[in-house]
């Protein structure tokens, strides 16, 4: 297979990954040199305290093409895969899971979406059956947002996608703090297509969120992604002042109409067992609204990196070269660069900017 000129970008965010991090950065290298000419491996660590770290230090000795952006705490694996994407360089950047996903599919999905697609994300072909209450709960889920929020989740979409620059500069600009990879994907509009593809395992035990994490999960996507929630409150809101005026009526009539009138508590316990209901759930939607609304609204960045490093060698073309403004070591918070032809480059210390792709003919223009 001829050696593309793309510039590539892999991101990998690791969590405890120290056992599978070496198989799995020498395989996905082996890929990406076989078949590029021009490629990054981007290694995102979310806060791991196993020996992740020390594996990736040894890794960037070892080897060229590497990047290593450590987070100062896990923040989660969405916004791990953020920061990535906050700074790879590449002309097609893809996300790959490393205990699932198959290094071996990148240059296949890269193809795909050179053929007119922006995003290309990874179906899973076979998985395990989940528990009776693992399965009312997707089922709820799915059908909630695809047939009520109108809301496009595509059933056995895993992390594995591949994104064009253009795609990768319209995910950067969503800063949302409680954000779904697998939905603003989607959000932005571009032209996507699925791969179906079968996962593998490179550890004995299979890492699956518990019911609660799923519960959380799908509470974050559904009230970012929406405000059905609150057009139900306001429903339920109305229903409930409507009972009570007609139980005004009720007791209005029954004072009228009857002259011994006797205390019950069955009705008044109806009444206020009814009514609490309803506030309840209203405070619950509403609270959680709240929360959001709190988080968004603090000027905070989404991340802090407390460390990045790279191998001796970014770039293999060192003729061919993306740049940015600045690295993100030593901020708070990375911004992506303004434009799409800026990126980075650096070696262990140094940094380095330059006109993004100069050729010799622009060289000689300028001169």
């Amino acid at each position: 297979m001829a050696v593309s000129d793309q510039f590539v970008s892999v991101i990998a965010p690791l969590h405890n990954d120290a056992d599978i991090v070496d198989a799995f950065t020498k395989e996905m290298l082996d890929v990406l040199k076989a078949n590029y000419s021009n490629y990054e491996l981007v290694l995102v660590d979310d806060g791991s305290s196993d020996t992740t770290v020390m594996h990736v230090n040894a890794l960037l000795s070892q080897h060229e093409c590497i990047r290593f952006v450590r987070l100062s705490r896990s923040y989660g694996e969405e916004i791990a895969v953020s920061a990535g994407l906050d700074s790879v360089i590449g002309d097609f950047v893809a996300i790959v899971t490393p205990n699932s996903d198959p290094p071996g599919l990148i240059p296949e999905m890269i193809e795909v979406a050179r053929s007119g697609y922006d995003m290309v994300f990874g179906i899973e072909n076979t998985r395990a059956r989940p528990g009776l209450l693992e399965r009312l709960g997707s089922a709820a889920f799915y059908g909630y947002c695809s047939r009520i929020l109108k809301l496009k989740f595509p059933r056995g979409a895993t992390q594995l996608r591949v994104l064009t620059r253009q795609a990768v500069n319209a995910l950067t600009q969503i800063r949302d703090r409680h954000r779904y990879l697998r939905y603003t994907s989607h959000y932005v509009g571009f032209v996507s297509k699925s791969f179906s593809y079968d996962t593998i395992n490179r550890r004995n035990q299979i890492r699956k969120p518990g019911f609660l994490e799923a519960a959380n999960l799908a509470i974050n996507v559904i009230i970012s992604s929406s405000k059905h929630p609150f057009r139900i409150v306001t429903w339920f809101g109305i229903l409930a002042s409507a009972l009570n005026l007609l139980y005004v009526g009720y007791i209005i009539l029954i004072y009228i109409l009857k002259d011994d009138v006797a205390e019950g508590w069955t009705t008044i316990s109806m009444q206020q067992a009814i009514m609490f209901f309803f506030v309840f759930i209203i405070l619950a939607i509403v609270s959680e609204y709240v929360g959001h609304i709190l988080d968004e609204s603090r000027d905070r960045p989404l991340y802090y990196v407390l460390d990045e490093k790279t191998s001796s060698v970014m770039i293999v073309d060192e003729q061919r070269r993306n740049v940015v403004r600045d690295s993100m070591r030593g901020k708070l918070g990375f911004q992506p660069a303004k434009r799409p032809d800026q990126a980075l480059i650096a070696g262990d210390d140094v940094k380095e900017t330059v006109a993004a792709r100069e050729t010799p003919t622009d060289r000689a223009g300028d001169s």
